[in-house]
């Protein structure tokens, strides 16, 4: 790469991979920064491949778990560039049934891991207990899978927010209102908010949900969050060590006192939290973890994450005007960041990864862009 050769639209963790791989591979980059938090504000940062498994999206689990596989040289590549380890933990999962008619839930999840090869079996509550003694009495069985791991995704952001200036992103503090086109049709820079205009020979699209108003080939919508954030009590220890996830909510605890609950799925592009939200966030952690009662309330969050019309990401070049996207992580944005990174760091450099083709953008028939 050589020259003022690559624009990145939006501030996410994958816009800020992509920039910096692409900077850290020679090339003039400038990121584009519109000003509104991307969804991984909101996110709790679970690398949890086995504990999102759901039956009919193996494809789904094979990148998350190569994924996961990438995150300690990720990690390494930012630690030369100024970062640190963005609070990267391997602490595991455990993923429990603490109401009756959740048991059917958890027991289906431990036969279809079985079936795809992974060797943890149900363990009852008790066993659960000695690995875990904060949990209720009420649980009455799950899975532990020890290899899942944890970011923190403010500290992620910020870490890839100074490695890009490490390796020279102009980063642009403005918003992308219009895609500039050729006569050809092909993308070849953008129009800001402010007038100006950028040009670039690529165009990485990485804009969360809202890339849909800029161009129309994958159909994108928001899914809101809502996300809570308690706190350990000065001269208290963590109530829980491992991520406690149940088929309704999950509970991440960080090293600095911090305890994510989270996350409601909502159909609605509104970013508004509800008491109803909340409540039923507590509600469902409290059946697991009722030391969490003690905790202080520090923050309620929302996020909207961009998910696709078949949920899987769109990661590739558009093969009719040359656009290349990078959306919809949906649930598993901050998880396949490394993959993500990587993938368009190759494609840039003229060699797209084969094995990852299904996720072309041109899966999508061509449709006009949703207007802002």
């Amino acid at each position: 790469m050589s020259g003022n050769d690559l624009i990145v639209v939006g501030s996410g963790p994958w816009g800020l991979a992509i920039a910096w791989r692409a900077a850290r591979a020679g090339g003039a980059v400038t990121l584009l920064d519109d000003g509104g938090p991307p969804a991984a504000w909101a996110a709790a940062g679970m690398l949890g491949p086995w504990s999102e498994a759901v039956e009919g999206e193996e494809r789904l689990l094979d990148l998350q778990r190569r994924a996961l596989d990438g995150w300690p040289a990720l990690l390494s590549q930012l630690s030369e560039d100024g970062g640190d380890d963005a609070g990267f933990e391997r602490r595991g999962t455990l993923h429990v049934a603490a109401r009756p008619e959740q048991i059917p839930v958890v027991r289906r999840r431990a036969a279809h891991i079985e079936r795809l090869g992974h060797d943890e079996r149900w363990r009852g509550g008790s066993d659960l207990r000695r690995i875990e003694p904060s949990l209720a009495p009420t649980v009455a069985g799950g899975l532990r899978f020890p290899e899942e791991s944890q970011v923190d995704p403010r500290r992620l952001l910020s870490n890839l927010r100074t490695a890009c200036s490490t390796r020279g992103v102009m980063i642009v503090n403005d918003e992308a209102v219009r895609l500039d086109r050729a006569p050809d049709g092909t993308v070849g820079g953008v129009t800001l908010a402010s007038g100006r205009r950028l040009e670039a020979a690529d165009v990485v699209l990485a804009a969360g949900w809202s890339a849909g108003r800029l161009a129309g080939r994958v159909p994108l919508r928001p899914v809101k969050g809502q996300a809570i954030r308690l706190r350990v009590p000065e001269a208290k220890p963590p109530p829980v060590s491992h991520v406690v996830r149940t088929p309704d909510v999950y509970v991440v605890t960080r090293t600095n006192g911090e305890i994510v609950v989270g996350a409601t799925s909502e159909e609605r592009g509104d970013a508004r939290p509800s008491a109803e939200g909340v409540y039923e966030l507590l509600d469902d952690a409290l059946e697991a973890l009722p030391a969490l009662g003690e905790m202080d309330f520090a923050e309620v969050t929302t996020g909207l994450r961009p998910a696709t019309a078949d949920g899987s990401p769109a990661l590739g070049r558009d093969s009719a005007d040359r656009l290349i996207w990078a959306v919809g992580g949906y649930r598993h944005g901050v998880l396949l960041t490394p993959l993500v990174a990587e993938a368009i760091g190759l494609l840039l450099e003229g060699r797209p990864p084969s094995d990852l083709s299904d996720l072309s953008p041109d899966r999508f028939p061509e449709q006009e862009p949703v207007c802002a």
